[in-house]
């Protein structure tokens, strides 16, 4: 005895049943794009900083933690969720006789750093334009260290540049600082970080 296999059935949609999984598929993909649009908007999100004694304004990421107490220093930001070396943008403003250049106080910083780490290595001076002002750029490269012995870890190579303006009597030094197997990434910050700051 041969059994016979039935032909599935097609069932026609109706009208409104057509509609509703168009309209299903539809909100699918808007729901999907506005998550994705919310996601950079959170990412991508700033916030205003403001120093009106020195004249300087700059936008930064507002992910990040906002440090003003440090000696010496005008702004602090640091990527809280960045390991193993939290990635950091400063900006400092330091005195500097008239004749001075910004590549000087490259070399200065250059020297005091080189004191401070013997790691530190200078990786080249450039030039750059920051709202239209000539400036120079020096990349460099450290290990950085845990000082603390109960911290045990290896050293973590950080790649870092310094943009040096001229204003006056005074040199503002904007630094960037990131683990060198995210500073590529990371980079993404730093120039909007520049592109908003006023100075």
């Amino acid at each position: 005895m041969t059994q016979r296999r039935r032909e599935p059935e097609t069932i026609e949609l109706g009208f409104n049943q057509q509609w509703g999984s168009y309209l299903t598929m539809i909100a699918a993909v808007v729901m999907l794009a506005g998550g994705v649009w919310l996601r950079n908007n959170a990412i991508t999100a700033t916030l205003p900083y403001e120093v009106p004694e020195v004249g300087i304004a700059v936008r930064y990421p507002a992910r990040w933690l906002l440090d003003t107490t440090t000696t010496g220093v005008i702004l602090r930001v640091q990527d809280a969720e960045a390991i193993p070396f939290k990635t950091s943008i400063q900006v400092s403003v330091a005195p500097v006789g008239a004749s001075a250049s910004a590549e000087e106080v490259l070399r200065d910083l250059t020297i005091n750093r080189a004191n401070q780490n013997s790691t530190y290595r200078a990786l080249g001076i450039e030039s750059i334009q920051l709202r239209g002002v000539e400036g120079r750029q020096q990349e460099y490269a450290y290990a950085a260290v845990e000082t603390n012995p109960f911290l045990q870890s290896e050293p973590i190579i950080v790649r870092a540049v310094d943009v040096v303006v001229l204003r006056g009597s005074q040199a503002i030094i904007i630094t960037f600082e990131a683990d060198a197997q995210s500073y590529e990434q990371d980079r993404g910050y730093f120039e909007a970080f520049l592109s908003t700051l006023r100075f």
